[in-house]
């Protein structure tokens, strides 16, 4: 007997139930594997030791390799468009449940399938548990009677993908709700299964216990069923169980009892009033059936729901477990969330009425305001990102093929989750320990944050933007909440994105063999988030560049003959504190020939002097650039004729600023061009990206290129420097990219002023 070929869509964890369910086996293999991220799969194609395994970069060259099957294990929002996909290029479909987000998108699956005529099944594995199956076979032999009630509860922990803002889990649109869809899925299809009877009408009502974040979806849920043979049914979910997971169920009927527990040895327990078996009969009995507690009876089911699917595909024939049964634990689930949002019990017909008319989509988009918070709960009031963008951040990772990314730097940490721990902040002592103690950001696939903050900082939590945040004390504390967070998100053999200043104890952790991580080196995805600018971004900039041209004004007023380079330092520190500044970043200054790296010696103005200024301010955290000259005197025509050409260069890069010109390019064209109509000149430049630091990254010029378009809302500088009576003198202003070139925002004149 040939065995059936599996392409795996989608490389998450859950796979590993499959392959551990499945190795060995006789009839089926996986022997191909699609990612949207390609490292992700070719990762997963090297850890799967069943079989050979190959990783495709694009979805339809698997569809279009000799595999038979698919499996689909990616969040549920994209099952409708994957199903048909692979529908469409006739291969079978094994789908991950739930099922789908709305019966429009489920429907679009069965014609999908049916039109290819391909087979069609969910991998629902409570509908091939063994003690499932031991339960249908005892009901159907009518060992309890008529069943009047069931219980059904399942419980697991899934706080941490719940805390994530922004994560798929919990998303009303992305997962289709919260617990009630994520696992009573396998409650209503096991109902349905057992009784023989489908769902007609729920009275559902749902609660956020212990998540406090608005845009998710119900952490527990409890669902009142009633089914077309009378029997009603209390099915109880929860995200926020402290215990290991567990299942259970309780089916009384007119002639007896069935108890069903998976953390038991034995599952099935079974007492009867009249069955013809001695061993049940008005006793409790403990049939025997294949089982092993949490998580070992994943791989039991997984084995026989994958075989299943197999078997059908090598017989030709249809699935046991239909489409359109799992579609009716959907439609339950549907009907009890609009049962929750009107506060009445809905009937189901009614919701399949919506998914005829492809509305069903509507109950989701109501869901998440509709759902309580418990008043017991700490009000989350996080911080709005200033320039971080999750979007941008998914796409920098996915670009670099990046599974985790840390920020470890104080601009980093600050920029990615919002934490106050720049210089400028109110409180400096944690930049003072800067890499050493401690704090981390910490980016995941889908840009959402972790931080990791000093657990003394108690308002941490309402300053940043990351929802999920742990407090720490020492070094050793980073160490283990960083362990505990890269193997409760499965970044074992994934890759890490780090910083290049990252501290020693965070790279003990990443290198660690057990673990098996590549460790990158990520200062260029750290550049590519920063680079473009947010409006609120490029208004703080601007602010730090009004700040810090008042105060050069307040230093060219006071500039004569004998003021000291520490007297023109004070007035500036002082301008720009009275101006709203958070401090300065930089207060550089040359009188003369003095050093520009030491000012504050004491030196005195003297007449015929050149003074150049060269002032940042600081603005919550964003910073300017500008400078500025000054002579007591006239100003010398070798000093003026330098000024007016570097004014040139700089004109000559302005004009040809604009959104898709190559960076590198026109910096080269630019010097060029001054060195021809210059040829004595021994100017050099500087065109670097402004934010959080002065020189966020070298653009162009001499001390860096990037080999890269210009973008809309990039915030630049343009520097060119010449040397004059023993230091420098140039120009310097920052300039905002537009959709169609370039807008300067500094306003200092940089001609020699006179006094």
């Amino acid at each position: 007997m040939r065995k059936i070929k599996f392409g795996v869509v989608g490389g998450g964890g859950a796979f590993y139930f499959h392959a551990n369910g499945i190795r060995g086996s006789e009839i089926l293999e996986y022997t191909a594997i699609y990612d949207i991220n390609y490292e992700n799969a070719k990762r997963m194609a090297q850890k799967y030791k069943n079989n050979p395994m190959t990783a495709y970069e694009n979805l339809d060259d698997m569809l279009d390799s000799d595999i038979d099957a698919v499996l689909v294990m990616v969040p549920h929002v994209y099952h409708d468009n994957i199903v048909v996909q692979c529908a469409e290029k006739g291969k079978h479909v094994l789908c991950e449940k739930p099922m789908g987000t709305t019966l429009e998108g489920c429907k679009r699956m069965i014609d999908a399938c049916e039109e290819n005529h391909v087979l069609f099944m969910i991998a629902e594995n409570h509908r091939f548990l063994p003690a499932h199956n031991c339960v249908h076979d005892l009901i159907e032999q009518g060992a309890i009677g008529r069943v009047t009630m069931i219980r059904a509860y399942e419980g697991v922990n899934e706080i941490p993908g719940l805390s994530q803002s922004g994560f798929w889990k919990g998303d009303p649109i992305k997962a289709g709700g919260g617990s009630l869809m994520d696992m009573a899925a396998h409650k209503f299809a096991t109902i349905e299964y057992i009784m023989g009877s489908r769902c007609e009408e729920v009275t559902a009502v749902l609660a956020k216990q212990m998540i406090n974040l608005p845009e998710k979806a119900e952490d527990n849920a409890a669902a009142i069923a009633r089914y077309e043979n009378g029997a009603i049914a209390d099915v109880m979910v929860s995200f926020t169980q402290m215990t290991p997971p567990f299942n259970s169920l309780e089916v009384y009927g007119t002639e007896g009892t069935i108890f069903e527990n998976h953390a038991w040895e034995k599952p099935v327990r079974v007492y009867s009033m009249t069955s013809k078996d001695e061993r049940m009969r008005q006793k409790w009995y403990e049939p025997e059936c294949e089982h092993a507690p949490f998580p070992k009876y994943y791989p039991i089911s997984v084995k026989r729901e994958d075989e299943h699917f197999a078997r059908c595909i090598l017989d030709h024939t249809v699935p046991e477990f239909t489409p359109y049964q799992a579609m009716h634990a959907i439609e339950a689930i549907l009907t009890g969330y609009l049962s929750h949002i009107e506060k009445r019990p809905v009937r189901c017909e009614e919701v399949r009425k919506m998914g005829e008319e492809g509305r069903t989509h509507e109950i989701l988009e109501k869901l998440a305001p509709s759902i309580p918070i418990n008043k017991n709960l700490k009000e989350i009031k996080m911080a709005d990102p200033i320039g971080y963008d999750k979007k941008k951040a998914a796409g920098v990772m996915k670009k670099y093929g990046l599974d985790l990314l840390l920020a470890t730097s104080p601009i980093h940490v600050y920029y990615t989750t919002g934490l106050p721990v720049l210089h400028s902040a109110a409180n400096p002592i944690l930049a003072s320990l800067a890499n050493q103690y401690p704090y981390m950001g910490l980016i995941r696939k889908a840009g959402e944050n972790t931080v990791f903050h000093w657990n003394v900082f108690k308002s941490a939590e309402t300053m940043c933007w990351a929802a999920d945040s742990v407090g720490i004390e020492s070094p050793r504390d980073v160490q283990k909440a960083l362990k505990w967070k890269l193997k409760q998100w499965g970044m074992e053999g994934k890759r890490v994105g780090v910083e290049s200043t990252a501290p020693k104890y965070v790279m003990d952790v990443l290198n660690d063999p057990k673990l098996a991580i590549e460790v990158v080196e990520a200062d260029q995805a750290f550049r590519d988030m920063r680079l473009v600018k947010s409006e609120k971004e490029m208004e703080y900039i601007l602010k730090a560049t009004e700040i810090t041209e008042t105060a050069l004004r307040a230093c060219i007023d006071a500039c004569a003959v004998g003021v000291t380079d520490n007297e023109l330092l004070a007035i500036g520190k002082k301008a720009m504190l009275d101006a709203g500044a958070s401090d300065w970043d930089h207060l550089t200054m040359t009188i003369g020939d003095s050093d520009p790296e030491a000012p504050g010696t004491g030196r005195e103005v003297q007449a015929g002097e050149i003074i150049r200024l060269d002032f940042g301010a600081s603005y919550k955290g964003y910073v300017a650039d500008i400078n500025c000259h000054v002579i007591i005197g006239k100003t010398p025509e070798a000093a003026k004729a330098h000024i007016d050409a570097l004014l040139e260069f700089q004109h000559y890069i302005e004009e040809r600023v604009k959104p898709g010109n190559n960076m590198k390019e026109l910096g080269e064209e630019a010097k060029a061009w001054y060195q021809n109509k210059y040829p004595n000149s021994l100017a050099f430049s500087i065109g670097h990206s402004m934010g959080m630091e002065c020189e966020d990254v070298h653009i162009l010029g001499t001390l860096g290129n990037i080999d890269g378009p210009f973008e809309e809302n990039m915030v630049f500088e343009i520097e060119a420097w010449e040397e004059f009576g023993g230091a420098l003198i140039g120009v310097e202003d920052t300039y905002v990219v537009t959709g169609d070139g370039c807008k300067k925002v500094t306003t200092i004149p940089k001609q020699i002023i006179e006094k």
